[in-house]
């Protein structure tokens, strides 16, 4: 392999810069507008690996933030302040959901509420049966994680 060489003869490279960027810019706005997630038929949705990899780790997220949260108020009651139990959740439910979005973000985009996944079906950012199955799996998980914290 040998040494590339560029030779712009124009003065204006950072003009040549931004154009790349604009450039790339409408590149990714055009990938983006592309995208399948709400414009596939249902039959063909179902069938998707990517789907059902989205769906239980919407059931994992929510199990898991379940599982802490109530955990940590569970945890810190026994003996202690009203004010301390306070801080132990608002700590665990920030730490929490901070780590599960970050976990979990690119898998499925890491809703973890049923509410978040109405608001984006409303607003079609995702279909109706990925939005049904996030709630179905959103309420499994956390019906699991309050049971484990029970049991």
């Amino acid at each position: 392999m040998g040494e590339q060489t560029f030779n712009i003869t124009d003065d204006n490279i950072e003009q040549h810069i931004i154009t790349l960027f604009e450039k790339l810019e409408c590149m990714r706005k055009d990938a983006n507008s592309d995208g399948l997630s709400g414009k596939m038929p249902a039959r063909l949705e179902v069938r998707t690996l990517s789907l059902w990899k989205a769906v239980v780790a919407e059931c994992a997220a929510s199990f898991l933030y379940v599982f802490i949260v109530c955990g940590a108020a569970g945890g810190a009651g026994v003996g202690a302040s009203a004010s301390a139990v306070l801080l132990a959740t608002a700590l665990a439910s920030g730490c929490a959901i901070a780590t599960i979005t970050l976990c979990f973000a690119h898998i499925s985009g890491a809703h973890v509420n049923p509410a978040v996944s109405a608001a984006l079906c409303v607003r079609r950012r995702v279909s109706p049966l990925r939005a049904a199955l996030y709630m179905a799996a959103q309420c499994g998980g956390a019906i699991a994680g309050a049971a484990a914290i029970y049991g």
